[in-house]
């Protein structure tokens, strides 16, 4: 069962952000209960040879592997799964329109993904046109919801097919509505009409948790 699949399912699932950009922190994580592994391309120092060589140690230790880009160029989405990366996490998606456009540059057809068999995606080659069109029909796509805007427009993003899930930045949502409470009843506020509408779409939603105790008040929220 892919990491796709199983997020569809909708049980809980447990990842991680890697910051270090060594092939070996990936090799250790490999042996612990995550679910996921997210390199974090947009705060840490990833090079593209960095992402390459994580993404090959995750294959290697048969863990699902995502990152978080720093934006939302369609080179970068193309670079990525070609890696054979199992998903991408975009960062401060605000509008449905650019939500349709990630979704577009990570799929094939339609003038968006730009189609070749010789990466790592493909086998180098070794997959057949329709295996690889198959397999890759389905990448994991987290649209990052971090500004006012993004929570003005919750419903037409989640709207939005190809999306895979909703991963919730409360830290910038606090930034952006002037507090520096992650707590701060406008910031509940936000992520409660977040997940009411990603929910009522049947798309999972994830957040990133600073504790134990944090983690399991977002299981309960949803």
């Amino acid at each position: 069962m892919t990491f796709h699949d199983r997020l569809k399912q909708g049980s809980p699932l447990l990842a991680t952000f890697v910051k270090t950009p060594h092939p070996m922190v990936i090799e250790v994580l490999g042996g612990t209960a995550l679910d996921a592994l997210i390199l974090d391309c947009e705060h840490s120092p990833f090079g593209w040879a960095d992402i390459d060589r994580a993404v090959l140690a995750a294959r290697a230790v048969g863990k699902p592997i995502l990152a978080r880009l720093p934006d939302d160029q369609p080179t970068g989405l193309l670079k990525l799964l070609d890696m054979g990366a199992d998903g991408v996490v975009v960062p401060h998606v605000s509008t449905a329109r650019q939500a349709r456009d990630i979704v577009r540059a990570a799929h094939y057809g339609d003038g968006g993904r730009g189609f070749a068999t010789t990466t790592r995606a493909g086998g180098y080659g070794r997959l057949g046109m329709k295996e690889h069109l198959d397999a890759s029909a389905a990448p994991t796509i987290l649209v990052q919801i971090e500004d006012p805007a993004a929570v003005d427009n919750i419903d037409d993003i989640v709207a939005v097919p190809g999306i895979s899930g909703v991963f919730i930045g409360p830290a910038d949502l606090a930034i952006a509505y002037g507090v520096n409470d992650l707590s701060a009843p406008r910031v509940i506020d936000a992520m409660t009409g977040v997940i009411a509408s990603a929910r009522k779409a049947a798309l999972p939603v994830a957040c990133f948790a600073g504790s134990s105790g944090a983690v399991k008040a977002l299981y309960d929220r949803g």
